[in-house]
């Protein structure tokens, strides 16, 4: 997969006298995502205002940390993927807000990892980076969305996000945050699952009520993208308990050893419907 640092020549235009959106379109590199800067007003003064904000100088070690073991993290998927990943993975500064955000869009993906997120280190920015390029090669693997009638290169990101249903999710969710878990077992288990220790532990504690929460919700509305919020599984409930769930299900029902990458490779490659475990009542209503 191709890397594009883009956080370092955006911490070098400090000072230069770039105004607007300047910088993005005078510098070959950033313009690939001028669009985006456009949409989220991330102008020359929003880079200014991030890279010299306390919070922006303090996570610079982190940033500038990650920037040079990267390469190595990227090698170390595709080496267990067994191919280079399509696409392009671009380093930013996070602006104190995002940590990775992935688009889809005929058949390439773009990654974008926010570096100096303010709750990451280098062990959460190699867990992320594993999480998003699992998502990749799944994306990537046609007998996924086959059902589509269509080659990947034709698939818009409309027609992606449309086919992404609550199964495709859980399993999507589930695989990536077992993948790197697999790579780099040296980190913490709560790293992996993006979690303070004690939403971790929250986890651990009350995992009937986590199931009760989601099994009632794939056979009511199938809205699992609503346990991105808070408390959705009883008080003091952390976001993200989608993850936490249908990891410990593939792990339960597939992966009998978490340490042997093999069978997450293959099952990367297979379509949500042969996961039994992630229908819900309407879903399996309609495959009678």
């Amino acid at each position: 997969m191709q890397i594009l640092d883009l956080y370092t020549p955006l911490l070098a235009s400090l000072g230069k006298g770039y105004r607007g959106f300047e910088v993005f379109e005078t510098n070959e590199a950033l313009r690939l995502v001028l669009p985006i800067m456009r949409n989220w007003k991330l102008d020359q003064a929003a880079i200014e205002a991030w890279f010299t904000s306390a919070e922006g100088i303090r996570k610079r070690a982190t940033a500038e940390g990650y920037l040079a073991v990267a390469p190595a993290v990227v090698r170390k998927v595709e080496t267990i993927f067994g191919r280079e990943l399509p696409g392009i993975l671009l380093f930013m500064p996070s602006f104190g807000d995002f940590d990775g955000f992935a688009r889809y869009e005929l058949g390439e993906h773009r990654v974008m990892l926010g570096i100096d997120f303010p709750d990451a280190d280098v062990d959460y920015l190699k867990a992320l980076t594993a999480h998003e390029l699992s998502h990749v090669f799944r994306d990537h693997s046609p007998e996924v969305w086959r059902h589509l009638g269509k080659p990947l290169a034709k698939v818009t990101r409309q027609e992606y996000l449309d086919a992404t249903t609550a199964q495709e999710h859980l399993v999507s969710e589930g695989l990536a945050t077992l993948f790197s878990q697999s790579i780099f077992p040296e980190i913490p288990p709560h790293v992996h699952h993006f979690y303070e220790p004690a939403e971790w532990d929250w986890c651990v504690k009350n995992e009937a009520a986590i199931e009760a929460a989601l099994v009632a919700c794939l056979a009511g509305d199938e809205d699992v993208w609503s346990f991105y919020g808070e408390s959705r599984a009883g008080s003091g409930s952390p976001s993200r308990l989608q993850y936490y769930w249908a990891a410990k299900k593939l792990q339960t029902g597939h992966i009998p050893e978490l340490g042997k990458a093999n069978p997450l490779i293959r099952l990367h490659e297979r379509p949500a419907s042969e996961f039994v475990e992630f229908r819900g009542a309407s879903s399996d209503k309609n495959k009678r």
